[in-house]
C-alpha cells in the first residue's frame, strides 16, 4: 500500500480544509484552544500527569494526526508542568494514525497559525518522516527526558488491529479526532470502538469533538461510559467518557506474544552495531546496562566504512516496509547523535546504478510501482548520476538522498559514550559457556576462567552467536565478506556519493575508499585473500565497464574480511530466546487451524534475549531493532506493527515448520 499526501486548501481564516472530506482540520475560531478544551481538559490532562511515578508510561492514542496540533499541544502542556515542577517523573507516549498525511510544506503552513508553538513545530518538521506505511517513531529530547511520538501512516481500520498490545492494554487516553462522522463515516465504526477497548487500560478516558448519536451508542456498546459535555465555540455538544471495566480479549497469535521483564539491569554481550545500539536504547529507557565484549567494534562492525541505505524492492512487502521504517529511524537517530558526538560519516546519498539492461528494468519497476516516495528514493538519468557522483557514469539509476556512509567504529563509540553512567563496559570477555542456575540467574563463563552472574542477558554477538548452544536451534547462516581499502587516486578522488551495483564503492575516508564485498556462505575464515581482492576489482570493472576510470583502480591488499550472520528469510532476529521444546509441544496442532485463543502464550527461556542475524544491514536495522527490544523488556509501546514484529520473532522458523507439517 502506498501513502498519499492529503490534498488541502485554505479558507479565508487560514484554516486548512481536506478536499477529500470537505472538513476543516481545526476550528476557525481557535484551533489550539479547541484542542486544549476538547482533548486535554476532557481527558483530565495534564492533571493526571502530575500523578505519574518513575516507571509509569502514560499513553495517548489519536485517530487522525492531521496538522499535529493535538500532539504539540500535549507537548507544550507537558513542558509547562515540568517548568513549574508540577509533573510526576513518569513518561508520556503519544501514538497517532493518519491515512492522508500532510506534506511537509502544508504542515508548516498550517502550524504557522500558532507562533507560540514554533519551537516545537520546528522539531516536528525536522523529523517528519517519509510517506511509507507503518509506524514511524520520532524521539524528541527535552531537558527532562524524551518525548516519543509513534506516527502510523495508514487507514485506521487496518492499523489498529495490528498494533501490538499486552492483555491489560496500554492506552490511557483516546483523542478521537477524525473528520466528522457525517463526512468520514468509514472511520467511525464498531470495529474502531472494539479496538479502542482492546488497546485501552482500565480507567482509560476518551474525548471527541462530535456528539453524533451513532458514535455515542457505539462507544457505549463497546464498554465505555459516555457523557455529553458542552462543545467548544459554536459547537453545542461533544462527548467524553471512560472505560471502567475491561472485558477479556483474545491474544492475537499467542505464539508471537512478547513478555516484558521485571529486571532493571540488563547484560548485553557483544559490542558491534547491534550491541552498541542496544546499550544506547536501553539506557535511554532508564536501564542500567553492563556490556561484555572482547573488544569494541570488532568482527563485522570493524570495517572502516559502511554503506548506509535501505534495501528496497518493487513490491511493498513486509521486508521492504521494515527496511524503509528502519532506515528512517536510523537516519533520525544518527543525525541527532552527530550533533552531540563526532564520528566520521557523510550523508552524501547513495546511487543504485542501472549498469545493464536487466538492472535498469528492475530499478525502473521499483520506481514505477509507486510504493516509495521521492524523498526516500527517486529515478535519475545518466546525466544526473554523473553530476551527483562527480565522476562520468553513463548509467541511469535510483538516488537515495538520505543515505551515505558511516565509520562503524566511530558510531559505536559515540553510541556508548551517550550512555553515560548508565553503562558499564567490560572488555577482554569472550563467552565460552552460558548456563542457568537454580534461581534462574544466568552464569556467564568466560574464556579467562572467570564467571559473572546476571538476571537478564541479551545475546548480540554477531557471528559469535554460532558458538552458543542455547541458540543452536536457530537457522543462523554465516557469510564471509571481504572489503578492499583502495588508496584514493585520481580521478576517484572526485567521487562524492556512494555507488552501488553488484558491489559498492564509497567516497574517500582517511585517504582510502571502501570497495566490496565478497559473499561466501558458511566460510568462517577471516584471513585476507588475494583471490577475493581480484574478485572485488573484477566485479567493479565488469559492472562499470563503460567507465574508463574504473579500469585504472589499483588495490594494495589492504582490505579486511569478516563474518556476517544472516537468516534464511534475510530478516534479523530480535526478541526472547524461545523454549523450543515447550513451544514445539504447545503448537504441535497449528496445522489444524484452530482459533488463536485455543493456544497458550509462547513459552520462552526466562531472562534470555537475542539480537542478531543483521547480515550486511546492521547500520540500517540495528537502531530500530534495539528500540524494539528495549520496549519489549520495559513493556512500553512497540515501535513496529504486529505483522513486522512477528516477522522478526526468533521463533518464526519453528512456527512456520509446525504450520507446514502434514496432517
Amino acid at each position: 500500500m502506498s501513502i498519499k499526501n492529503a490534498q488541502i486548501r485554505y479558507n479565508d481564516t487560514g484554516t486548512p480544509i481536506a478536499e477529500a472530506f470537505g472538513d476543516v482540520y481545526f476550528s476557525n475560531d481557535n484551533g489550539l484552544e479547541e484542542t486544549r478544551y476538547v482533548f486535554l481538559t476532557h481527558n483530565d490532562l495534564p492533571g493526571r500527569w502530575r500523578l505519574l511515578h518513575n516507571d509509569d508510561v502514560f499513553t495517548v492514542m489519536e485517530t487522525g494526526f492531521g496538522t499535529g496540533l493535538n500532539f504539540l499541544a500535549c507537548w507544550q502542556a507537558l513542558n509547562a508542568l515540568h517548568d513549574n515542577e508540577q509533573c510526576g517523573p513518569g513518561h508520556v507516549h503519544f501514538i497517532s494514525i493518519e491515512k492522508y498525511p500532510l506534506s511537509k510544506k502544508d504542515l508548516q503552513q498550517a502550524l504557522n497559525n500558532w507562533p507560540e508553538l514554533t519551537g516545537l513545530s520546528h522539531q516536528l518538521l525536522q523529523q517528519y518522516p517519509d510517506l511509507t506505511p507503518g509506524c514511524h517513531r520520532l524521539t524528541f529530547t527535552t531537558d527532562y527526558g524524551v518525548i516519543r511520538l509513534d506516527l502510523y501512516f495508514g487507514d485506521v481500520q487496518g492499523v489498529l488491529p495490528d498494533v501490538s498490545c499486552p492483555p491489560q492494554g496500554m492506552v490511557d487516553a483516546w483523542f478521537l479526532d477524525g473528520f466528522a462522522p457525517s463526512k468520514n463515516p468509514d472511520m467511525w465504526s464498531d470495529s474502531l470502538y472494539a479496538q479502542m477497548v482492546r488497546l485501552a487500560r482500565v480507567g482509560c478516558t476518551f474525548a471527541t469533538f462530535t456528539a453524533a448519536g451513532a458514535v455515542r451508542r457505539g462507544l457505549q456498546q463497546a464498554g465505555f461510559t459516555v457523557k455529553k459535555c458542552p462543545g467548544f465555540g459554536s459547537k453545542r455538544e461533544m462527548l467524553a467518557g471512560k472505560l471502567a471495566e475491561k472485558p477479556q480479549t483474545d491474544i492475537i497469535k499467542p505464539w508471537y506474544y512478547r513478555y516484558a521483564s521485571p529486571q532493571k539491569r540488563i547484560a548485553v554481550i557483544g559490542a558491534g552495531l547491534a550491541g552498541a545500539n542496544l546499550c544506547y536504547a536501553l539506557c535511554r529507557h532508564g536501564y542500567k546496562v553492563t556490556l561484555y565484549t572482547q573488544h569494541i567494534a570488532g568482527d563485522a562492525s570493524g570495517n572502516a566504512q559502511g554503506g548506509f541505505y535501505p534495501q528496497l524492492h518493487a513490491e511493498g512487502n513486509t521486508r521492504s516496509h521494515f527496511m524503509a521504517q528502519a532506515f528512517g529511524y536510523a537516519a533520525r537517530l544518527y543525525q541527532q547523535l552527530a550533533q552531540q558526538h563526532d564520528f566520521a560519516h557523510q550523508f552524501c546519498g547513495v546511487l543504485q546504478l542501472g549498469f545493464h539492461a536487466k538492472e535498469q528494468a528492475r530499478l525502473e519497476k521499483l520506481a514505477e510501482k509507486g510504493h516509495w516516495p521521492d524523498s526516500l528514493v527517486h529515478p535519475v538519468s545518466a546525466v544526473e548520476t554523473s553530476e551527483l557522483a562527480g565522476l562520468p557514469l553513463p548509467y541511469p539509476g535510483l538516488f537515495i538522498p538520505q543515505g551515505g556512509w558511516i565509520h562503524p567504529h566511530g558510531l559505536i563509540e559515540a553510541l556508548l559514550a551517550s550512555c553515560g553512567e548508565h553503562l558499564q563496559v567490560q572488555t577482554e570477555k569472550v563467552l565460552s559457556q552460558l548456563s542457568q542456575g537454580s534461581s534462574n540467574e544466568w552464569q556467564l563463563h568466560w574464556q579467562d576462567g572467570s564467571t559473572d552472574h546476571e538476571a537478564c542477558v541479551v545475546l548480540a554477538g554477531g557471528a559469535r552467536s554460532m558458538a552458543w548452544d542455547v541458540l543452536s536451534p536457530l537457522p543462523l547462516r554465516p557469510v564471509r565478506g571481504q572489503v578492499e581499502a583502495i588508496p584514493s587516486q585520481p580521478p576517484l578522488t572526485a567521487l562524492r556519493t556512494v555507488l552501488c551495483h553488484k558491489g559498492y564503492l564509497t567516497p574517500a575516508f582517511a585517504g582510502q575508499h571502501a570497495l566490496g564485498s565478497t559473499y561466501v556462505k558458511n566460510d568462517l575464515s577471516t584471513a585476507y585473500r588475494q583471490s577475493e581482492e581480484q574478485q572485488n576489482l573484477q566485479v567493479q570493472q565488469k559492472a562499470l565497464t563503460d567507465c574508463d576510470w574504473i579500469h585504472q583502480l589499483k588495490s594494495q591488499q589492504q582490505g579486511r574480511a569478516a563474518i556476517r550472520l544472516g537468516t534464511p528469510d534475510h530478516l534479523p532476529l530480535a526478541g526472547a530466546v524461545p523454549d523450543f521444546e515447550a513451544q514445539r509441544l504447545a503448537y504441535a496442532q497449528l496445522r489444524k487451524g484452530h482459533k488463536d485463543c485455543h493456544y497458550p502464550l509462547a513459552e520462552d527461556i526466562p531472562g534470555l534475549f537475542v539480537l542478531c542475524g543483521l547480515g550486511s544491514r546492521g547500520l540500517c536495522t540495528a537502531p530500530i531493532l534495539a528500540e524494539v527490544l528495549a520496549c519489549q523488556l520495559s513493556g512500553k509501546p512497540m515501535p513496529l506493527d504486529g505483522t513486522t514484529l512477528a516477522a522478526l520473532s526468533p521463533n518464526r522458523f519453528l512456527i512456520r515448520e509446525l504450520m507446514r507439517q502434514p496432517g
